[in-house]
């Protein structure tokens, strides 16, 4: 059996890469498991993974680090109920320090166990955070990121269809020059060939010896502290059966609260009728709303998965207005179902392996 463990940034498209290689092992007629990870509790990737049939376990309420334990039951109980050749488990975006809590403990508890390390990131934020010319983040948050890097076995920079050729030979330079040691892969997860080579690369690459990190637990918990979470499960009632048009109106309205707030947005994740995934970024593309396909329907169901730099409070303030404008706009009685609003706690590894 192999783990592959994915770190990486808020929005940087661990979870795409996953569905996708999961898919074409699938093809391969390997047997795969998923592990989601988050602070809170109602996950859209988890919900996302049950809707694909993709065998899966959620390890909710903290990070892998400081909740070791619940991973541990997770990946006995994929083993049990589905016998995987192949876990990829994914950790939250927000968590560093992977190698020392989570990888050599890993390697210490399953020594007969491959296990790789892939460090994702999403190559338009990669491109501002290098060349340093705008203060996106909180120096905190930022700090977060780099180390996320820095621990990394392999890099993903993911999203390149997204960018032009100039640009990617720009980024391809910075990273040589910065993070030439590790190993670098250019990748669009949509595409077939780019997963086969990043799984390719997987089944040759085992952790063994990567150096645990020198960091500092203050600035790291200060970082986790500047962002906040705020999930939500939501129905939407039309009595003239456009739901789910409402649905898309309600998301691209929060997108632009956040936006003109200019609350710096990590992560925004919505999950439509438990079917359709929808992501924004801070570098996001509007179009990916033109793609959901809006039946008639009284009835929409949204699950909404938001880490953006901001208080709780005001995180949620704007929530409740964006469903109020959708409302008055689409002619729809939104109800809450459930919803919790927080920032992460301190990070408090349950083993940390320093050497």
């Amino acid at each position: 059996m192999k783990i592959h463990l994915l770190s990486g940034f808020l929005g940087s498209g661990k979870t795409t890469a996953i569905q996708h290689a999961c898919q074409e092992l699938i093809k391969m007629q390997k047997k795969v498991g998923v592990i989601t990870n988050d602070q809170g509790i109602s996950l859209v990737d988890g919900d996302f993974f049950e809707h694909l049939n993709i065998p899966n376990r959620q390890v909710v309420n903290g990070c892998f680090c400081c909740n070791y334990n619940d991973l541990d039951k997770s990946i006995q109980s994929l083993i049990t109920t589905n016998k995987p050749n192949i876990i990829f488990a994914e950790s939250v975006g927000s968590c560093t320090d992977l190698v020392a809590t989570v990888l050599k403990p890993l390697f210490n508890f399953y020594p007969h166990t491959d296990i790789t390390f892939s460090t994702f990131a999403d190559v338009r934020l990669l491109r501002i955070l290098l060349k340093g010319d705008a203060n996106i983040f909180d120096e905190s948050v930022t700090y977060i990121y780099f180390k996320q890097l820095e621990e990394a076995d392999i890099i993903v920079i993911s999203k390149v269809d997204l960018i032009d050729h100039e640009t990617l030979q720009e980024i391809k330079q910075m990273m040589n020059e910065k993070y030439g040691n590790k190993l670098l892969l250019y990748q669009n997860s949509l595409d077939s060939i780019s997963i086969q080579q990043w799984l390719r690369v997987l089944d040759n690459q085992l952790f063994e010896t990567s150096s645990s990190l020198e960091i500092d637990y203050e600035v790291y918990g200060k970082g986790e502290a500047k962002l906040a979470w705020h999930d939500a499960a939501i129905e939407i009632y039309s009595p003239n059966y456009d739901a789910p048009d409402a649905a898309v109106n309600l998301m691209r309205t929060i997108y632009e609260n956040i936006h003109l707030n200019k609350c710096p947005v990590g992560h925004l994740k919505f999950l439509l009728n438990g079917e359709k995934k929808i992501s924004f970024t801070y570098e996001s593309q509007e179009e990916l709303l033109d793609a959901v396909e809006n039946k008639k329907s009284n009835l929409a169901t949204l699950l909404i998965n938001a880490r953006v730099q901001t208080s709780p409070e005001k995180l949620s303030q704007l929530m409740s207005e964006a469903i109020k404008e959708t409302q008055i706009k689409c002619n729809c009685k939104i109800a809450v179902k459930s919803l919790a609003s927080f920032q992460p706690g301190f990070p408090r590894p349950t083993y940390r392996i320093a050497e």
